[in-house]
This record gives C-alpha cells, sequence and structure tokens, in this order.
C-alpha cells in the first residue's frame, strides 16, 4: 500500500490579513494582505489507512511574531479522500497552550503540499483575536 499522503515531516506557516475597511465601494488604506502570522514550524505526522491524523507541530522561539519559546500544538483530525468532485482534503485541529486552531486544506496534485485556511478559536499563540482566520501552506520537509 502506498504511504498517506500526509506522513512523515512537513514545513508548516501561516499569514493572516489584518482588516479591510470598504466606504462607498473603496477600500480606505492600505490593509495587510499575507502577514506571516506564524514562523516557518515542523509539522511531524501520522496518517492510519483509515485516514486518522495524529501528530506535532513545533514552532522555534521567534520574538518578531510573538512566539513563545518552542512551542508544540498537538495536531489531530483526518484526511479526506478525493471524490469525483474534490481534492483529498485534511481536517485538523492544533491544541496546546490553550491556544486551540482548526485547519482545513487541500493537497495540490503531484506536490506533496496542503493549502488551506486556519482558523483561531482560542488563546492564539501569537495574541491575535479569537477569530482570526489566514492561509496556510505545508510542504514536505526534504
Amino acid at each position: 500500500m502506498a504511504k498517506p499522503p500526509l506522513s512523515g515531516q512537513f514545513h508548516y506557516q501561516s499569514f493572516y490579513n489584518g482588516p479591510i475597511q470598504v466606504r462607498d465601494g473603496k477600500v480606505e488604506g492600505t490593509p495587510l494582505l499575507a502577514e506571516p502570522w506564524s514562523p516557518v514550524g515542523t509539522l511531524d505526522v501520522a496518517t492510519t489507512e483509515s485516514g486518522e491524523v495524529v501528530g506535532r507541530l513545533v514552532f522555534p522561539s521567534n520574538g518578531s511574531l510573538r512566539i513563545p519559546n518552542e512551542t508544540v500544538l498537538n495536531v489531530t483530525g483526518r484526511v479526506i479522500p478525493s471524490t469525483e468532485h474534490s481534492q483529498t482534503r485534511v481536517e485538523l485541529q492544533g491544541e496546546g497552550m490553550r491556544a486551540v486552531y482548526q485547519i482545513h486544506g487541500w493537497f495540490v496534485p503531484d506536490t506533496g503540499r496542503v493549502v488551506g485556511t486556519v482558523l483561531c478559536l482560542a488563546g492564539d499563540l501569537a495574541k491575535r483575536p479569537v477569530g482570526t482566520t489566514g492561509a496556510f501552506i505545508l510542504f514536505p520537509k526534504n
């Protein structure tokens, strides 16, 4: 049997957008777009044949992004196989140090990469408000 698509070590980074103010149909100011939310972390993960995912996401300390000394999130969830109408995707949750994140993404065909969205449900490590959302990328660590 082939190795599950989300097994091994991956680089992880997330990005956020600042608030966008629109008045009379025009954007006011210069909103922040795709600003680093997390430093590059390492996801060490295993996926069972049934698609259950278990792993750890480790971030190094990085003062510029307000991440405490090395930080570990426990990651659980599942890989959902592709269908006629959808790419293979992941539904994950990361938890640690009172922080909780919901992570949904899709595998980019033939690349080993996963891209998608992350939502802070509680206690963001970078001190952003609960409800902050952004983009993330996972790519194999070779």
